[in-house]
This record gives C-alpha cells, structure tokens and sequence, in this order.
C-alpha cells in the first residue's frame, strides 16, 4: 500500500490520501521495535495537520500498550475499568457492587448495550455457547463439565456458593478469598478464554475471505490486544492496568523474567506475536496465523498463570509459612487455586495424574492444602512445563526481596525438555566432551585421557561420572552393567564379544595402539585422525 502511493513514477501519487498512507505506516510501529511517542507527530506552524498528530493520542485513536491498532478498540479497552471497580469493591466486601459491574458493566459500550466481564463466559449464539467448537473452549468446558465454567467460578465468590456455601460473613479469611476468586476468575478465566476467542474468530473469517467486515477479521486481534492489555496502561504500557498485561508485569519481577527494555518478557512477546498474527491475517495466511495460537500465543498466555501458580503454592504452604495469620493463609490458598485452575485443563490434557495431585493440594476449601509442600507441588507442575510450550527460562525463578526461595530456583530444561528429576549434574558430562575435544585439538593427549577416565565436571554422589564409564561399568560380581540389553548385546556380538567395545575404539586413539599404532606423532594427519576418533 505503501509503495503503491508513493513509489516515485507511480501514475497516482497519494491516491489514497496522505492520513490514509500514514495510518498505515503507523500499524508496523510495534513490528519495527518503537512506539507513536519515538516518531512524534508532525507539526506546521506548531500545529498538528488532521491526522498527523503523535499517533493514540487524536481523536478516535487508541494505541494501548504498544500496539498500534488499525481499528477504534478504545471501548473494548476499557473492560479494565469494569474489572478495576470490581476489585474495589470486592476489596470493601460489597458484593452486591461487584456482582452488579460483573453482570451489567459499566464502562466498555459496545453498539446498543454494554459490554459484560460475564458475557465473556456466558454469550451465546444461536442457543449454543458463543465459543463452542473453539480448541481451548472445547478443552475447557470439557474439563469443567460446564460451557459456563469461567461464570461459575466467578459467581460462587460473589453469591457465596459452591466452595464458598459454608463461608462466614463475619469472617476475614473467608472474605479475602471470595474477592480473590471472584477477581481472578474474572480475569484469568472469563477474559483469558475470550482473548483467545477473539484470534479464533479472526481466523474463522479469514478462511471465509470476510477480512473487512465489521468486527471482524483483523479487528478481532486489535480486540484480543485490547482485553489482554485494557486501557489503564497507556500508550506504551507502563500505566497500572489490572489486565494479563499487568498480571504479566508482576509477575516478572517476582520471577526474573523482565526483558533488556524493563517490561515483561511475556509482553514483549506477546506483542510481537500479535503483530506476526495480524500481518499473516491481512495476507490471506490464514492457516499460519491458525498455527500461532496453539504454538506462541496461548503458551505465552500461560507463563503468568504457572509463575502465580507457583508463586501461591509456597505462600499457601502453612509450614513454609509459620507465622502467617489465617486469614492471609486463606487468601493466598484461594489465589493459588485461581491461578491453577485457570491452566488445570491444560495441564490434565498434558498428564491427568499431575492434574489431579495438583488439585488435590490446592483446590480450595481442600481437607489437606498444600500436604506434600511446596517443593513438591512445584516440581509436579514443572513436569509438564514442555508440553505447555513453556521452559524453565520462560518461567524463571520465584524470589522474595530479591532472594531466590528455598526450592524455586528456575528450573532445568534441556533443549526443550523439562526433566522431572534433577539431572543438572547428568547434564554436565557434555563439559568433559567438550574438554576432550579442546585437548585433543590441542594433541595434548595425556590432559584428554585424564578427562575422559577421571572425569571433571559431571559429579555423582560420591565420584565423577566419566564418558569411559558409559562403556566399562560393570555390576558388583563383574558383570557388564548393559549385559542383556538389546543394542548392547548387538554391538558387544558384533565386535568379537568385546563388552568394551567401545572404550577401545576410543582408547586406541588416545594411547596410540590398535589402528593407530603405527601412527606418526610428527603426522598431522595421523593426529587429526587420532582426534576424531577420540571425540
């Protein structure tokens, strides 16, 4: 489009006008890597031309968080604001209050009524839950047995039902966990799900070639970025929003995963995949931009989840947390299972045995919270982590004033796979292959046998694991460690009946014997033989 109006020659220089050419230019700000406040607004005599003005702050403009949206989402934006008054008065214990904004809203209007954090769970279309036939709707409400599971949630906080039927108005504790249910279903149950919602729906009419219509299409993704973020934040995201957005922030200062510019990793991500999203949209890519959600997005939509997950599971441990009055101990027993519930179905999907020790320990109102501990509960959940999508590193490590607590430390993931066992040590035998590598360049032989039969950086309980041993190891009476397995049977047949076949091939390098006993040491070629053989 770009080119089109201004490539010198072109027959119709500026044919679709210059505040058209300009929008345009300003939905790949974000891509590009800055913001409508870097590029400024164009002045004449100290005046904005129409439409030339620093890009979310005109008229009809709404840039929230970085993203420059190509349609008017400033409405949607503002469904921050119901979630904002509900807190508040969830926070005075008036529930009737938040049981009114949660229902009714306020703030986000849509065309002839207003905009509900409710509807999110509860819309329907045609008799049938407006989200039906959607892959992490599907997962959910299967898991829940209720297409109104996020509603459900919500509402046994406000209505004092469900895990709440036995509560006591009298009480603090009791008090503080229905406002955290009720607030933190509201958010990361009823508005995750329609975020994800809204990528779907533009996926859906993208395949239908419906790109333009009203409320379609690439619009659904400036919707999705206006609920994950709302309108608190600003134009460039440091504002005090109480969306995903600053779920996201929070949580990377508790966990270490902020990013070289200060926001959260998470946001920048998400952003960015946004952005890939809406591009692939607008150029009929429509199975690529489907791919996304299930392979980028949703799993960076998670990081928060499982950090304040883990975050609640130490907080509501009672015996990590001795002097912690009860009624702060119910509260944060009641944001952990916010938390875990609004992942449990994908983490059932991944291994249902986790799914269920998990809740065991953390569904609220439970006989026994928190039982086998935190580090436990901690080490369950980082068990699934690959198959999320997420790593170690996207999750960090929990800490309090900035020392990393006992247990959570940011777990070990081994090129994309997350171990449920540590195997840190396991993992470090590569630095004696790498040593080996070094010497035998360097044909400083003794320094790589040293290494190869000693070992030097991969510790067991009382010795130092060793590549040699991989092929030497035997059992207490003598026996080859491997005898009667399989491949090992195969390759010992193979090479006459030696159980060490391997360590031999490797020595023979290293010592100069076998193949190599007549080698040369003055030959380069013989020490560069010698070397790979060796390696």
């Amino acid at each position: 489009m770009l080119r089109s109006n201004m490539e010198y020659g072109v027959a119709n220089p500026m044919a679709a006008g210059y505040k058209a050419v300009v929008a345009e230019l300003q939905t790949v700000y974000s891509c590009l890597g800055f913001t409508c406040a870097d590029v400024g607004g164009y002045l004449v005599d100290g005046a904005s031309p129409d439409g030339l003005a620093t890009c979310g702050t005109g008229a009809g403009s709404s840039v929230v968080a970085g993203y420059a949206p190509e349609s008017d989402v400033s409405e949607h934006a503002k469904i921050d604001l119901d979630q904002l008054k509900m807190e508040t008065t969830t926070d005075a214990f008036d529930w009737a209050g938040a049981k009114k904004v949660y229902t009714e809203g306020e703030f986000s209007e849509k065309t002839s009524s207003m905009r509900t954090l409710q509807g999110f769970s509860t819309a329907t279309k045609d008799g049938q839950p407006k989200l039906a036939g959607q892959k992490y709707f599907d997962m959910y409400r299967t898991y829940w047995n209720s297409a109104t599971y996020a509603d459900d949630f919500v509402m046994q906080g406000l209505d004092k039902t469900g895990i709440f039927a036995s509560a006591s108005d009298s009480d603090a504790g009791d008090n503080k966990a229905r406002a955290e249910i009720a607030n933190k279903g509201a958010q990361y149950q009823n508005t995750w799900m329609y975020i994800i919602h809204e990528m779907e729906d533009a996926v859906a009419d993208c395949r239908a070639g419906d790109l333009t219509a009203n409320d379609k299409g690439v619009k659904a993704i400036d919707e999705a970025w206006a609920f994950w973020a709302g309108s608190l934040e600003g134009a460039d995201g440091t504002g005090a929003g109480v969306q995903m957005y600053a779920l996201a922030e929070k949580r990377a200062e508790n966990f270490g995963t902020t990013s070289t510019g200060g926001l959260a990793a998470v946001n920048v991500k998400m952003l960015a995949h946004i952005v890939e999203m809406r591009t692939a949209l607008k150029a009929g890519q429509c199975e690529a931009a489907a791919a996304m959600i299930s392979s980028t997005i949703v799993p960076e939509m998670t990081v928060p989840l499982l950090q304040g997950a883990v975050r609640y599971m130490y907080l509501g441990d009672a015996a990590a947390q001795p002097d912690l009055a009860a009624a702060k101990l119910k509260k944060g027993r009641a944001e952990g299972w916010a938390f875990l519930a609004a992942a449990l179905p994908q983490i059932d999907r991944c291994d249902s045995t986790v799914a269920q020790a998990l809740r065991a320990e953390m569904e609220y109102g439970t006989a026994t919270p928190m039982a086998g501990g935190y580090k436990a509960a901690v080490a369950k959940l980082q068990s699934v982590y690959t198959c999320l999508g997420v790593s170690c590193g996207d999750v960090g490590g929990y800490a309090v004033d900035g020392q990393t607590v006992d247990g959570l430390g940011e777990c070990l993931s081994i090129a994309g796979y997350t171990p449920e066992t540590d195997v840190l040590s396991h993992a470090k035998i590569d630095l004696d292959q790498q040593k080996m590598e070094a010497t035998t360049d360097g044909e400083d032989w003794a320094a790589a046998k040293k290494v190869y039969t000693e070992g030097e950086f991969s510790e067991k309980s009382s010795s130092m694991r060793t590549l040699q041993g991989f092929s030497t190891a035997t059992t207490d009476d003598g026996t080859p460690k491997l005898a009667g397995e399989k491949f090992f049977d195969m390759y010992r047949a193979y090479w006459g009946g030696s159980a060490t076949y391997a360590d031999d091939f490797v020595m023979a390098a290293l010592d100069k014997t076998g193949v190599f006993a007549d080698a040369s040491d003055a030959d380069e070629g013989d020490n560069l033989a010698r070397a790979e053989i060796a390696n």
